[in-house]
């Protein structure tokens, strides 16, 4: 038989080549790599069908993995390499016949018993042909788009008509010797082997292809019956003096706006749309740490992504990146201004829902969309929201918007069963196309309103954009941090009316937090980015090429293998030269005309150029901060460095959103220290640490890394001396408002060009943590008066700000003051 279904798979392999392509996902290929594949592999599949092995035959191949027609050798017999858990379903009779799946399981587990130095390994294989879920509705589901119980008439059609949709997980591999050692090699040990393979290949079709979908209108129709919106209806017509009818008309008004259209046969489509967009725009597409996401759908978990949010571009490059990991694509939060057409309904179908951008003063849309939100969670659909909100315009993360997270955290409130668990996402690009608009807007241009016009003027102009980064940071377990808040959270769970507790806010605050910083520990670098880093801070925006490698080799040392920031992407080049190499080719840097060895910034593009250093400056902020002080005192002591940079990292860690506990902060210094020092930067002599002299030729990589930090360190003295120089204190509007005239004219005098600089809310967070920390005292009329520990910390900042820009700061507060 089995030589028979060898021979039938020759036959098929040239048209099934022809008529299929494959996306392939190895999980943990590492598992099956090295002495794994030197021990026997067995692969279980589910069904058995010639199409389905032959297109794992050619993905194995592709992979450098045994074929599944291979023969295993177990002590002195060989036998079949794959085990198949069903066969295909007859297409008259209703009785189908059983695969010798049991038997050579019982054989490989008996074999494995009498050759102690056997060690088989058995690989689950997923082949899945169509990823559309279904519909509840047996009217909405035709007749050959359910493929859980093929026959070979209904393999014939979906490898003719869903061939080009097939795929292949090759998951973790099971030692059966660890099986025989522990649990034993009976008929009972070999079904429950294959009972957990029934079951692992369930959870797979389910966090592939999700949940059954309701009609839209079916869905609506349920909404409006659910006790939530059934009493916010009453509510809104008590409160307005409006009959109930009109409240209802309303309310069905709102789910017709919001509600999404989720089809499968679209996101096909979009599939081989993306796919010839992202080809034609990007070189390659980067992605980093899919197989955790993967192993939480597989466990069950409730996922909610929360990216950050640079470009539209942002909103179809993860839902496809989340496609070819094997995952359902999520149920996409919108803003209602993306709701044009015709680009609303196609969003709406690839699972976009549309929200307004404020509900305040509206009770019963807020109702409504928290119920809408609720109920998509309940069934299983996976949602991704931004908690910025809006794009960042200056390439660093914004302060979260909390609102969607409450109501994310407020189902755990309502008895939702499977746990619940937030992927923070790292998306970044070589080039983002909306940057020139950012700096307009910056500059105070209004902003244009999204439609079928703008998308046509940004299309035509799409060109090289280099690469694109999805970086998956460190998942969010809710119902682990809940339980370590108040073990007895879930006695207060109501159906309907969820509490709120009085801790709530600030867990809900600390979550935010906790998923900006995971975001920014998942940052991922690229020669544009780390150019346009060491460009921005360089004399005159020019370096030679010489100095501009060895920067860029420093700046990746300094994040290899290090403490903190443990998720992140270091450059896929191989040295700084390749790296320098292909920044260059985005044409976003120049070479002098007359020396080839000199890069410069040009002039017109120094402000856009800080967007692309802004993604990333997070990661060197505690590593400038040792390079300033080595500049300014030459020779330090450690304990010293130590202090100051356990002083001064809780605020940059506040502003740049990184998090850190207080051994990972002196284990990153010293893997700073070793690789400064390996770049001959510095010399240690035991606590003593030592910078290079200036006049040798790596103190410009020292020098360069200094200036990293000092726009940041300038706007913190800014707002210090101003709040210093007030005998009688200042309210905290006043402070801001003062601190941010004294920036803008720092920022006037001295040419400054990050636009963050100046911006009014970085620096209302700076006086909100300094406030937290109790480095401000409160008089009683509301007054801010600096305490001793914050006037000792001013000085160490002051210690560290060149002194013709230290003194055009002390006079802009004079200025300020007046």
């Amino acid at each position: 038989m089995a030589d028979f279904k060898k021979l039938l798979s020759y036959m098929l392999t040239l048209p099934i080549r022809v008529l299929t392509k494959t996306k392939l996902v190895l999980a943990n290929y590492e598992k099956l790599d090295g002495n794994n594949l030197n021990k026997p592999l067995f692969y279980v599949v589910k069904h058995d069908s010639a199409s389905d092995l032959v297109v794992l035959d050619i993905a194995c191949r592709k992979a450098g993995l045994p074929s599944p027609f291979s023969r295993v050798k177990l002590g002195d017999q060989k036998i079949k390499r794959y085990l198949c858990l069903d066969k295909l379903h007859p297409v008259i009779s209703k009785k189908r016949g059983t695969t010798d799946a049991m038997a050579l399981m019982e054989l490989a587990l008996e074999l494995h018993q009498q050759h102690p130095e056997l060690d088989a390994q058995l690989v689950p294989c997923f082949i899945n042909w169509g990823r559309s879920p279904g519909r509840h509705s047996a009217k909405e589901q035709p007749l050959f788009d359910d493929f859980s119980k093929p026959s070979w008439l209904k393999k014939l059609y979906i490898v003719t008509f869903r061939g080009r949709d097939n795929f292949i997980s090759i998951d973790d591999p099971v030692s059966l010797r660890y099986t025989v050692d522990q649990h034993g090699y009976d008929s009972s040990i070999a079904r429950k082997l294959l009972r957990v393979a029934r079951f692992h290949f369930q959870r797979r079709q389910l966090m592939m292809s999700g949940p059954r979908l309701w009609h839209r209108d079916q869905f609506i129709t349920a909404l409006m019956a659910s006790p939530v919106i059934k009493k916010a209806i009453a509510d809104e017509a008590k409160s307005k003096n409006i009959s109930r009818e009109q409240a209802r008309t309303t309310a069905r008004t709102y789910l017709e706006e919001m509600v999404a259209d989720y089809r499968g046969g679209w996101i096909r489509f979009l599939d081989r749309v993306l796919t010839w967009v992202w080809n034609k725009l990007y070189s390659g597409l980067h992605i980093q740490n899919g197989e955790a996401v993967r192993k939480l759908a597989q466990e069950g978990h409730e996922i909610i992504y929360m990216p950050c949010h640079r470009s539209h571009m942002d909103y179809l490059l993860l839902t496809y990146v989340i496609y070819y990991q094997g995952l359902v694509p999520p149920h996409i939060a919108a803003g209602v201004n993306l709701d044009f057409w015709p680009m609303g309904g196609v969003f709406r179908r690839a699972g976009a829902f549309f929200m307004r951008r404020s509900f305040r003063g509206n009770k019963l849309y807020s109702e409504i969309f928290r119920e809408y939100l609720a109920q998509l969670i309940f069934r299983g659909h996976s949602i991704k929201f931004y908690p910025e909100s809006g794009r960042s315009r200056t390439g660093r993360l914004l302060k979260p918007k909390t609102g969607m997270l409450a109501m994310v955290i407020q189902t755990l409130f309502r008895g939702q069963d499977r746990p619940v668990t937030i992927v923070p996402v790292y998306i970044g690009y070589e080039h983002v196309m909306e940057v020139k608009t950012y700096l307009r807007e910056l500059s105070g241009a209004k902003k244009k309103k999204e439609s079928f016009l703008h998308l046509f003027s940004v299309l035509k102009n799409l060109r090289h954009f280099g690469r694109g980064y999805v970086n998956f940071g460190t998942p969010i377990l809710l119902n682990k941090l809940l339980n370590e808040q108040n073990p007895d959270w879930k006695k207060e769970i109501h159906p309907y009316s969820p509490p709120k507790p009085s801790w709530l806010p600030n867990f809900i605050n600390q979550v935010s937090h906790n998923v900006m910083c995971n975001i920014n520990q998942a940052a991922a670098l690229n020669g544009v980015t780390m150019t346009a880093m060491a460009l921005t801070v360089a004399n005159k925006n020019t370096l030679f090429r010489q100095d501009l490698e060895q920067f860029l080799s420093l700046l990746t040392d300094l994040q290899t293998d290090n403490a903190i920031f443990t998720n992140l992407s270091l450059p896929p080049e191989a040295n700084p030269t390749e790296l320098l190499e292909n920044a260059l080719k985005m044409e976003k840097f120049t070479l002098d005309t007359d020396s080839p060895d000199i890069i410069r910034l040009p002039q017109e593009s120094t402000v856009e150029m800080t967007y692309y250093r802004n993604n990333i400056i997070h990661l060197y902020m505690i590593p400038s901060v040792i390079a300033a002080v080595l500049i300014e005192q030459q020779a330090v002591d450690k304990k010293y460095l130590l202090k100051l940079i356990e002083q001064t990292a809780p605020l940059l860690a506040n502003e740049y959103f990184f998090s850190y506990q207080p051994a990972q902060l002196i284990s990153y210094v010293e893997q700073n220290l070793v690789a400064m020092k390996s770049h001959g930067l510095i010399e240690i002599d035991g606590e003593n640490i030592i910078a290079v002299d200036h006049a040798k030729a790596p103190y410009m990589q020292l020098h360069l890394l200094s200036l990293l930090v000092q726009e940041t360190l300038q706007r913190y003295a800014a707002v210090l001396l101003t709040l210093e120089r007030s005998s009688d204190g200042l309210s905290r509007s006043e402070l801001e408002r003062t601190g941010q005239a004294t920036a803008r004219y720092l920022a006037k005098m001295h040419d400054i060009k990050g636009p963050e600089f100046t911006d009014k809310s970085i620096l209302s967070q700076f006086v909100g943590l300094l406030r937290e920390k109790e480095l401000i005292v409160i008089k009683t009329e509301g007054r801010y008066v600096p305490t001793l520990e914050l006037k000792d910390l001013a000085a160490n900042i002051y210690s560290l700000i060149d002194g013709d820009i230290f003194h055009t700061i002390k006079k802009a507060s004079q200025r300020s003051d007046k």
